[in-house]
């Protein structure tokens, strides 16, 4: 039986999901995502379908990510910050069947992907009558979504999770940070990213209440935190640094048990200033690949050893390896590789399954068999939360006529944790200005470079490869990061 179902069958009447103060109990959600389903089935959207969701937080969004799994279609998360090209890609890559989106943004989907069947979702209204209930058998291998993160290409690469993976992500998540049945989960995060989407699953799974927010208001968020109740919060550092930078001396109301805290490294000093104020701070370390968390460190074990993110996650196995692939013993540093029943089965169109990810993240375990991350993903820019592949930015780049070569990296920011640079090598002048407009059609306004300089080469190993460390020294030498 379906998540979401074998909930509401259990508790109906528990609190379900709450939205700028309307409230849904599971039995009510649960009919909802009946209504859905059944127009779905009618519509022939079943078992394969591949359906991209192009909406920014909203309750219709969760309400469909249960129904595809009632009828065993795929979701596929849009980033709806991303530019035309960029989603008429991942469009085209997944070969989605049908795109749901609202009614305002109808005919820029049809211009975007090019899509002829596109679902628009009305707001939520008390479904008509009580419907046949379409309760499938849970397949734990069924794929439930395909999810876009950087890959080592600099193309965004489909992540394909299971239903199984998003369960046992659940179970381990809740082993180490208990779930009781009054919780609230203050849901912040985008549902297009792991972060967001896995809150969803959890919540049917444990049997407790999402409150969603449309984004991230510093001043919502502050007050839901301080006078709502709220039990469980998921943030990444620069949300963090927001709330702290505005409210200096936040005091989140006693109900307030967990921070999750990741996404990106977090600084030592936010680290700091959020355990002198006594926040119930979870550092944690997970990847789209693995359905969210991997490792997670409890507030007590954060405070006891702030910056490691903690112990892998019960049925998880972090394994650390030199460059030739050789287990290293706790203490030595190496790339970071994770197993598991999280673990996808495997990127959009892989012909093998996959049993083990390299992440290319470096870190150590500790005699503990604590985590330390040291780098995330050596060339990867994480910016507020965003995943940003340098290669993709400066494919964009040398597409403009003026430029012959760029160099992106990511330079440290106090609020966003990184910022976007890039090195330039011209064919002929053109100005900055000039450049950030023309990018603005190419790539999301998060990846486009806050600082551009022009240099006369750039530097590169004996086999071509641009050297990027060498490229953010000469930012660090001429510019100093915001």
């Amino acid at each position: 039986m379906p998540f979401l179902a074998a909930r509401a069958a259990q508790t109906p009447d528990a609190p379900a999901l709450e939205f700028m103060g309307q409230k849904w109990n599971y039995e009510i959600l649960n009919q909802w995502v009946e209504e859905f389903t059944d127009g779905f089935e009618k519509h022939k959207i079943n078992q394969g379908r591949r359906v991209g969701i192009y909406l920014s937080n909203r309750p219709e969004y969760i309400a469909l990510i249960h129904a595809l799994v009632r009828t065993g279609a795929i979701a596929v998360p849009l980033n709806n910050r991303l530019t035309q090209p960029e989603i008429k890609w991942q469009v085209e890559q997944s070969q989605c069947d049908y795109i749901a989106c609202d009614e305002d943004d109808y005919f820029k989907i049809h211009e975007m992907a090019g899509a002829d069947q596109i679902l628009i979702l009305s707001p939520y209204h008390q479904p008509k009558q009580i419907l046949t209930p379409h309760h499938p058998p849970l397949e734990p291998d069924s794929v439930q979504g395909i999810f876009f993160t950087s890959g080592t290409t600099g193309f965004p690469k489909g992540a394909m999770l299971t239903l199984g993976n998003h369960h046992a992500s659940a179970l381990a998540s809740a082993d180490r940070l208990p779930a009781k049945t009054n919780d609230r989960w203050l849901l912040t995060m985008p549902l297009y990213h792991i972060g967001g989407m896995s809150i969803v699953f959890r919540a049917a799974i444990y049997g407790i209440e999402i409150v969603l927010h449309s984004g991230f208001d510093v001043d919502k968020v502050h007050h839901a935190l301080a006078h709502e109740n709220i039990t469980h919060v998921s943030l990444v550092p620069t949300m963090l640094h927001r709330l702290l930078e505005k409210y200096p001396n936040f005091k989140p109301s006693s109900s307030l048990r967990v921070i999750l805290l990741g996404g990106a490294g977090a600084p030592a000093n936010l680290i700091e200033k959020s355990l002198a104020l006594n926040l119930p701070i979870a550092l944690t370390y997970g990847l789209t690949e693995a359905a969210s968390q991997v490792a997670t460190s409890t507030p007590e074990q954060t405070r006891a050893k702030p910056g490691s993110v903690g112990k892998p996650l019960n049925g998880t196995t972090i394994n650390i390896v030199d460059e030739s692939g050789k287990s290293l013993p706790n203490g030595e540093v190496g790339e970071i590789v994770v197993s598991g029943k999280t673990v996808m089965i495997g990127y959009l169109d892989s012909e093998r399954p996959v049993r083990s990810i390299n992440t290319g993240d470096i870190g150590y375990l500790d005699a503990d068999g604590d985590l330390w991350v040291l780098t995330r993903r050596t060339d990867l820019i994480v910016s507020g939360g965003e995943n940003i592949y340098p290669e993709e930015v400066e494919r964009a780049l040398t597409s403009h006529p003026a430029v012959s070569e760029a160099c992106v990296v990511g330079l440290p920011d106090q609020a966003w944790g990184q910022s976007v640079a890039a090195a330039i090598v011209l064919r002929e002048s053109v100005s900055e200005e000039n450049l950030i407009q023309f990018l603005r059609g190419q790539v999301a306004g998060y990846k486009i470079p806050k600082k551009i300089i022009i240099v006369e080469s750039l530097p590169h190993t004996s086999s071509g490869k641009l050297k990027r460390v060498e490229c953010a020294a000469t930012f660090m030498s001429q510019i100093k990061p915001t």
